[in-house]
């Protein structure tokens, strides 16, 4: 049986699984809020461009799918799932990559339950630039495994983990504590260190004690996506506290990680990022100087 899928959502995740799949063959269509806006005509030539069909409506996006594959933020995720399940039947399987906790994935399995599809719920395990299609996935669910392997057919790699909803999710959570930790502790230690002027020394020095990174390197990414992304990894970190209380452990470390991310990305509001040539570390902290001296006058 030749795969249809059909993907909600057209961000930057979902649009590069998408391409990838569509490239290798596979019939996909999209369906994306955005395609309705200012701009998404735009949006919906440039789907069509990677041999993707858009449309403006849930209902045909999905009608003729085999699998429907939900990559939205993840504070929709069980909205954007109760608005697909009426358009949803058996055998049709709908497949949950978001960010979210355990139990916004049994929401999310319930919202599709009355439909007749399946949920498969999936944990996107690495960033899906430059994997695209290919980025490592672990699902679960009943039939995880099947469903695993049907879209590794296509070019995926997923892994099936478990025939629970949960078991791939709690592994995403956890992993993003480490993650956007690091994230959380390069972004504060760096805008301290720009304050008191010695970010070059403070890079040397941590470059020495853990040789073996490029710290800089590691510092530009890091920080350019709290700027860039911050508004999911704000909801992601409050799923992570959830799924952290769910397992009856105060979320000391995740509640203060979306602190600082989420400080950083709202101090940056209103200021144009990514710059022209591309930033990196010190492009970050000059636009959080500029940002948090606009923010100070701005009070007075």
């Amino acid at each position: 049986m030749a795969e249809r899928l059909a993907l909600l959502g057209f961000g930057e995740a979902g649009a590069s699984i998408a391409a990838g799949l569509a490239t290798g063959g596979a019939a996909v269509t999209a369906f994306d809020l955005a395609f309705r806006s200012p701009g998404g005509a735009a949006r919906m030539d440039a789907a069509r461009a990677i041999g993707i069909v858009p449309h403006e409506e849930v209902a045909p996006a999905v009608a003729d799918a085999t699998i429907v594959v939900s990559a939205v933020p993840g504070a929709v995720a069980v909205d954007v799932a109760r608005a697909a399940a009426p358009h949803l039947r058996a055998p049709q399987i709908y497949l949950d990559l978001n960010s979210v906790s355990p139990a916004t994935k049994r929401a999310v399995a319930a919202a599709v339950a009355e439909s007749g599809a399946a949920c498969i719920e999936a944990a996107v395990m690495a960033r899906v630039l430059p994997y695209g299609h290919r980025v490592p996935m672990l699902l679960a669910g009943p039939g995880a495994d099947a469903v695993a392997t049907r879209l590794n057919a296509l070019g995926m790699a997923t892994e099936a983990v478990g025939e629970a909803i949960s078991e791939a999710s709690a592994n995403k959570m956890v992993r993003s504590i480490v993650i956007k930790g690091i994230e959380a502790l390069l972004m504060e230690a760096l805008v301290a260190a720009d304050r008191a002027g010695i970010t070059e020394r403070i890079l040397d020095s941590v470059a020495a004690t853990f040789p073996g990174i490029d710290w800089r390197a590691t510092a530009s990414y890091y920080l350019d996506r709290s700027l860039s992304h911050g508004a999911r990894r704000i909801t992601e970190m409050q799923e992570v506290a959830d799924t952290l209380r769910e397992l009856g452990l105060e979320p000391v470390m995740a509640e203060a990680i979306g602190r600082r991310i989420g400080w950083a990305y709202e101090t940056a509001d209103g200021e144009p990022w990514p710059p022209a040539d591309g930033g990196g570390y010190q492009a970050v902290l000059d636009t959080l100087a500029r940002a948090a001296a606009r923010n100070s006058q701005t009070r007075k």
